[in-house]
């Protein structure tokens, strides 16, 4: 895979995850209007499969990189959290860090988030963490894609 197609599975993704988060913020303006508990509640399920999709995107982000840049792909049982930390490190001779320390700290946050919505029941979930974690995603979203696009702009100029 040239770096060219890197770029454009990355701005694929991207907009995937973008689409995403202007449905999560729907469903915030919604759940906001709203008094019936069982649409609020289809709502916060809502809310929280969508955060899982944002994360999931960003994580093939970085699946594609590590495999296709880097060539190395971290195992075991741990892998998501260890290709996170892997974003966030140089590896000499190959490539910059893709996140900074700062997005690598609420990239973890929400990919914990989303391994409890992988694991957990819709009527388990903690409605109040449900609708913190969205406002800090939204909040930070330009920080995480200001740091995809600068790796980016590094990969068209050979600066991997």
């Amino acid at each position: 895979m040239t770096n060219l197609s890197i770029q454009d599975r990355i701005n694929q993704e991207l907009n995937k995850i973008l689409q995403a988060l202007q449905q999560l913020e729907i469903f915030l303006r919604e759940l906001s209007h709203q008094s019936n508990v069982m649409y609020q509640n289809a709502l916060i399920n809502s809310i929280a499969l969508n955060l899982h999709g944002v994360y999931t995107g960003i994580e093939r982000i970085f699946e594609a990189i590590a495999k296709k840049i880097a060539q190395r792909f971290p195992t075991g049982d741990k892998w998501h959290r260890d290709l996170l930390e892997q974003m966030s490190v140089d590896i000499p001779k190959v490539r910059k860090a893709v996140i900074t320390e700062e997005t690598r700290l609420i990239l973890d946050e929400l990919r914990r988030f989303r391994h409890l919505v992988r694991s957990a029941y819709s009527c388990q979930l903690d409605e109040e963490k449900v609708l913190i974690i969205p406002h800090e995603i939204v909040n930070s979203y330009q920080t995480i894609i200001n740091d995809i696009q600068l790796f980016c702009n590094n990969l068209s100029k050979g600066k991997t």
